[in-house]
């Protein structure tokens, strides 16, 4: 696969053009600013009087209502929530974004899982790989992160263009881009989360963690072996890979994960995968999603409260303050 440099983008293609970045919020704020430090005509679009319009006005942007975005925008770069995009599609963009204006996205959900569909627009996809902190950083430092970079419609004639020129203002193609659809996008990406991420890994380490203080071990001890040396090692294979991580730890680390440690993961747990994966693929897990957002989000919310409220995490915040990282930065109690 080709990869994706500056030199392979003309941000010029969106010189005369009015991009608008609608959703000021984890990937709004550093999306808007750094296309404005590309030299993009930018404004935000947001909810008056929320925290994003007021974060805006203080970042030097003067706010537009969403209904103002839509209607003046050539380039939508549409970053609110997935749960809510295609409702206010329907209800609020749709109508008034003119044709053969772009639409740009962050995400490939709504579109993947059919919630926004147009035949008046260029459809593109913009997805810069990391946390909006770390997009706004990354730029700043004169780098950027890795984008991936689609086109669902091509309306204009122009669209991959437009996509290019979104991911050069972004920083993405100082690093790379690399092309892609909306729906491996989507599919892969909540994969990713679900079996490894925010799934897989922390269920295998809250397990673990379990296990060695069931079996009498105190659960400081416990929790600096399963937690907090994790990103040790997600940072050594990100940064050599996993033959190069295993070069880095002792023997006994390595002979014991490889010759034992890999036969956690059995044929059930593949097995698990395959369903979770094809469940995804389905569309399951987004119809149940958005059924769920749009009610109370009180299983949501449940699980959240369960997870702040176990055991795991009253250890995790003690050894958090060790490191003046805990909710309150005191000491722990000796």
């Amino acid at each position: 696969m080709k990869i994706l440099k500056s030199s392979d983008a003309d941000i010029g293609v969106l010189d005369g053009t009015r991009v608008v970045v609608m959703g000021y919020g984890n990937q709004g704020r550093p999306q808007a600013l750094n296309l404005r430090d590309s030299g993009i005509d930018v404004s935000v679009a947001a909810r008056p009087g929320g925290n994003g319009w007021d974060r805006a006005i203080e970042d030097g942007f003067a706010p537009l209502s969403i209904e103002d975005g839509a209607e003046t925008a050539d380039v939508l770069i549409y970053l609110l929530p997935d749960e809510v995009q295609g409702r206010l599609f329907d209800e609020v963009v749709s109508d008034r974004l003119r044709p053969g204006a772009a639409i740009c996205f962050a995400h490939g959900f709504a579109v993947a899982f059919g919630k926004i569909e147009t035949t008046d627009h260029d459809v593109i996809l913009v997805a810069p790989k990391g946390q909006g902190e770390s997009v706004r950083s990354s730029y700043l430092e004169g780098s950027g992160l890795p984008g991936l970079i689609g086109v669902e419609n091509d309306v204009s004639g122009n669209a991959w263009d437009i996509a290019l020129a979104v991911a050069a203002g972004l920083g993405c193609l100082r690093i790379g881009g690399f092309r892609t659809s909306f729906r491996e996008e989507a599919v892969s990406d909540i994969f990713g989360e679900q079996a490894v991420l925010c799934g897989g890994v922390p269920a295998l380490v809250k397990k673990a963690w379990e296990l060695l203080v069931r079996k009498g071990f105190s659960p400081e001890v416990a929790y600096f072996e399963c937690v907090q040396e994790l990103k040790i090692i997600v940072d050594l294979i990100t940064e050599k890979g996993f033959s190069g991580m295993r070069e880095m730890i002792s023997g006994t680390a390595a002979y014991g994960g490889l010759k034992y440690g890999e036969s956690i993961i059995t044929p059930e747990t593949e097995e698990a995968m395959e369903r979770l994966f094809e469940g995804i693929d389905r569309g399951d897990f987004a119809r149940d999603w958005l059924k769920t957002s749009s009610s109370d989000r009180g299983e949501l919310e449940t699980f959240l409260r369960s997870e702040n409220g176990s055991e795991i995490e009253k250890t995790g915040r003690t050894v958090r303050n060790l490191y003046g990282k805990g909710e309150d930065n005191e000491p722990a109690e000796e």
